[in-house]
Formats: C-alpha cells, structure tokens, sequence
C-alpha cells in the first residue's frame, strides 16, 4: 500500500455531503486537495443553495441572488480543490431539520449508490457546533451509508487520515478545522 495514498488499490472515490455551499472547504477542504492531488475523484454535494447566509455586500449579491452566488462560489471553490463533480440539491437553506429525514436520507442513498464512494465525509453528529441544518444532514448522510451497501467493521483513526485498514468503517471527530467544527469519516464499501 502507497503510504501518501493509503486506499485499496485504483483511484479512490470521496464524496463530501454538507448542508451549505462553504462547508466543503470549511470542513474538508484540506482533505480533499490532499487526495485529488495523489489520484482521488471527489464529489461535493450541497444540500442547499445557502439562500439564507449573511450578505455582507450588496455588490456581491442580494437576497435574491444569493442563492446563484453561492452556488457559484461552491463550484469555483471545488474547482480550485481540484473537485471533479459539485452539486446542490433543491432544499431550502434553514429547513433541513424541518424535512422529512426519510426523504432526505433517500436522496443521499441514491447519490451513494451512483457514485460508489470508498470514503464519506458528512458533519460529526452535532454539526459541529449545534447547527440545525448541518444535524440534519449529517444523519441523514449516516443512515445512508448504512443503508447503501455492506459496511465493514468501525475502527478510529487520527483526523485528517484515512483508516489503516481500508476495509473499515471511520468515524474521527475533532480539530479538523477548530476546536468546533467537526466531521466524520465514514469508509462506505457497497456491493459490487
């Protein structure tokens, strides 16, 4: 095993799932650059267009556009992380804890399954630090990937590093970005 690509053979497959356009490069930003750069192929997916985040110039955008310019701003982030495939789902920022969980988990599902990653990366359990929206999604995204396909065996590994094994399952929270913000690894094997 390659020790800077610690994956199972062939280009590994990443896929980031957060609640808001920003939260990629937040959370795993670092991560993803790091893996593209050794041969990985990482898709983001957004579940909002992060309509309702502060405006903090109305030359950028408006509360009408802000919609469009945040999903501009996930694609051009991505591309300079080297992200191959970026998308936003269609649900309304701020709403997620309000949406039906087993619709939003089968969103996710159908995702993972098209996609066929070998790591997940959602929020931890809190949402890093107690936000409603990112809570939503990171359960949504943990049913998902025991919902996809067969999971192996959990195991912990240091953050910002994949398992040892990659037949495991790993969870690593904390210090990704601050003391606050956390995240989850979740190695997804699914059926062939």
């Amino acid at each position: 095993m390659n020790r800077n690509n610690p994956f199972v053979e062939g280009a590994p497959r990443i896929l980031g799932v957060f609640a808001h356009p920003d939260d990629e490069t937040f959370c795993a930003g670092g991560t993803f650059a790091k893996y593209i750069a050794s041969g990985a192929e990482v898709m983001v997916v957004s579940a909002t267009h992060g309509e309702a985040g502060q405006i903090r110039s109305p030359r950028v955008a408006t509360r009408r556009t802000l919609a469009a310019v945040r999903e501009q701003e996930l694609h051009l982030a991505c591309q300079r992380l080297g992200v191959q495939h970026a998308r936003c789902l269609e649900y309304v920022d701020g709403t997620l804890s309000s949406v039906d969980a087993e619709e939003l988990t089968g969103r996710v599902v159908k995702i993972i399954r098209s996609f066929r990653p070998d790591v997940v990366i959602p929020f931890g359990p809190d949402g890093g630090y107690g936000h409603p929206d990112h809570m939503a999604i990171s359960a949504a995204t943990t049913a998902a990937c025991q919902r996809s396909g067969k999971s192996r065996p959990v195991s912990r590994a240091a953050c910002g590093r994949i398992a040892s094994t990659p037949t495991s399952v790993s969870y690593t929270f904390g210090g990704c970005c601050s003391s606050s913000w956390r995240f989850q690894w979740a190695r997804v094997a699914l059926a062939s």
